[in-house]
Formats: structure tokens, C-alpha cells, sequence
């Protein structure tokens, strides 16, 4: 009985308000926590998505780059083929070239020999002559100047 006095001693209001902050709290601490477990959700979410998006990255950029190796190697391929060609170009000018060609060429497809001693004809020319014929007609044309400008006056 003793028990049942001192709960009757105490008023029923102050249990009562006791009892409203603790829900309030309760509540409280209720949606700290979901929203923590959302955080944390979240958070577990982001990860994967990071690391994938990181993966796809990687992915695309090693892509690029079999891209890029492949056209190297026709590029490459282009390249020996074209020296192929440039060797052969020049082989074929060489043998154009030369003069044992010619000679055949000549020969074979115009119809053209060698002189004999007979068809040579040997001309002999004088230097000092074709100097002093120069300074000659220097002179005379230097006279026809000075003829015409006297003419005119």
C-alpha cells in the first residue's frame, strides 16, 4: 500500500509532460537516424556509380588508343608500299638515263649509226679574230649613234 500512496502523491500532469517531450525527442531522433540510413544509402549508391563511370572512362580511352595503333599500321603499311613504287620510278629513270640506252634507242628505233671518217668535217676558228670583229662593230654602232644625233640638229 505504500507503493500506491506514493504514485497517488504524484500528480498525473507531470508524468503526462514527461512523457510528451520524450515522443517528441523520440521522433526526432527517429528521423536523424533515417536520414542518416538515407546518407548512408545514398553514399553506398555513389560509390559503384563513380567507380563505373571511371571504368567506362578507362574503357573508352584504351578504345582510342586501338584506334589510333590500327590506322599506325595502315599508315605504315601505305608508307612501304609507296618506298616499293619510288624504288621502282627510279630504277626505270636510271635506265632512262643512260647513256647505253640512248645509244640503243638511237640506233634501233631512229635509225641513226655512228659517222664514218669521211661524214667528219673539222673547222678550226680563230679567237683573236672574233674579238677584234666585236670591237669593230661596237665601234660602228657607236658611229651610227652619233650619225643619227647629228642628223637631227
Amino acid at each position: 500500500m505504500l507503493v500506491a500512496k506514493e504514485l497517488s502523491y504524484y500528480p498525473t500532469e507531470a508524468l503526462e509532460v514527461k512523457e510528451k517531450p520524450r515522443k517528441k525527442t523520440r521522433k526526432i531522433q527517429e528521423k536523424k537516424k533515417k536520414k542518416n540510413n538515407s546518407l548512408a544509402k545514398l553514399t553506398i549508391m555513389s560509390i559503384p556509380m563513380v567507380i563505373l563511370g571511371i571504368a567506362l572512362s578507362i574503357l573508352f580511352r584504351y578504345a582510342n588508343i586501338t584506334a589510333v595503333r590500327q590506322e599506325i599500321t595502315n599508315l605504315e603499311r601505305q608508307k612501304v608500299e609507296l618506298e616499293k613504287v619510288k624504288l621502282d620510278l627510279v630504277a626505270d629513270l636510271e635506265g632512262i638515263k643512260s647513256s647505253v640506252k640512248i645509244a640503243e634507242d638511237a640506233v634501233t628505233k631512229l635509225g641513226m649509226n655512228y659517222p664514218t671518217e669521211g661524214q667528219i668535217v673539222y673547222v678550226s676558228i680563230n679567237d683573236n679574230k672574233v674579238e677584234h670583229v666585236e670591237k669593230s662593230s661596237i665601234g660602228k654602232q657607236i658611229r651610227k649613234v652619233f650619225s643619227m644625233v647629228t642628223n637631227l640638229f
